[in-house]
């Protein structure tokens, strides 16, 4: 007779499955409800495959010791219970674990596509920190990595997919922003820029010859990289966007825009009131690192093509 826990954790490697299937279905409604609801559901039987076989008791039990009973049956723990139980309060695995639990219950369905993208990155951790747990609980051989792939997408490897992506994100609504903002309040930083809490990744093409060895996709894991390397990647993984300027010639301070939009465009995309007052704009109070002002001098045509930058 099959193990109990075998079946457990054929189950818990499937529900991981179905959830990745549903969140790659761009037209499906309700894909990042779906995918967190079955990736929970994966963690779950994960956790309880792993008490079955080591015969750990995961009930919940009364103060007189007797089983708590849903139904007639023991009411065993949830996902929740588990987390507490298994995993370092504080660390970042837990903490992914415990926003996502949170914010499945907060999805505005109007706003879902806003927040599927908003919370991509800690989607994308749910699911790799399972892989871990899963492969070191119970071997390589249950790998999901034969099972799943990297999705063909358009994203944000145009600039029409990015146009679109941060139009999405725009609209993600402000108690959404808000919870995501109060639960990182206080966090360790070094838990939030943990790719175990919140992945993020830039994909840059692959230069340079190719062998017959070489994968279309490889990941990189920093803990393998010399210090050299890790500096470089962190320099290339510092927040923030490549533009590509093209040559003008138009008046000063073109496509800037003035301090009382910009104070309302920072407003709609953060849970707080911020207007032009709340700025100091003494010279001494600007940190140069995070701003860039521009007056664009043109000079006559007699002085050729040259232009002046002035600070």
């Amino acid at each position: 007779m099959r193990a109990r826990w075998r079946t457990t954790l054929d189950a818990s490697k499937a529900e991981a499955v179905l959830a990745v299937d549903l969140y790659n279905q761009s037209n499906r409604s309700r894909r990042l409800e779906g995918f967190f609801v079955h990736i929970h559901m994966a963690w779950l039987y994960l956790f309880e495959a792993q008490y079955q076989r080591d015969h750990l008791d995961y009930y919940y039990r009364l103060s007189n010791g007797r089983y708590e009973r849903v139904d007639g049956e023991p009411k065993t723990w949830d996902l929740t219970r588990f987390v507490r139980a298994q995993l370092t309060d504080g660390e970042s695995v837990r903490k992914n674990l415990e926003l996502t639990i949170s914010l499945r219950n907060k999805i505005e369905h109007r706003f879902e596509e806003a927040t599927t993208v908003a919370t991509a990155g800690y989607a994308q951790s749910l699911l790799l920190n399972f892989e871990e747990r899963v492969t070191a609980v119970f071997g390589q051989e249950q790998s999901l990595g034969s099972e799943l792939r990297f999705p063909i997408f358009v994203g944000t490897l145009t600039r029409e997919g990015s146009i679109r992506l941060a139009d999405a994100q725009r609209q993600l609504p402000k108690k959404t922003r808000k919870f995501l903002t109060d639960f990182e309040a206080g966090m360790n930083p070094s838990v939030i820029q943990d790719h175990r809490y919140e992945f993020r990744v830039r994909l840059i093409p692959k230069i340079g010859s190719k062998t017959e060895a070489d994968l279309a996709l490889s990941f990189v894991r920093q803990d393998e990289l010399s210090d050299d390397e890790r500096l470089a990647l962190e320099e290339l993984g510092r927040a923030g966007t490549v533009i590509v300027r093209d040559q003008t010639r138009a008046v000063a301070s073109d496509d800037l825009m003035k301090p009382t939009p910009v104070a309302a465009e920072i407003e709609a995309r953060i849970p707080f009131e911020f207007k032009i007052q709340h700025v100091n704009g003494e010279p001494q109070s600007v940190v140069l690192e995070h701003c860039l002002r521009k007056e664009m001098l043109l000079l006559p045509d007699n002085h050729g093509d040259e232009e002046r930058e002035h600070d």
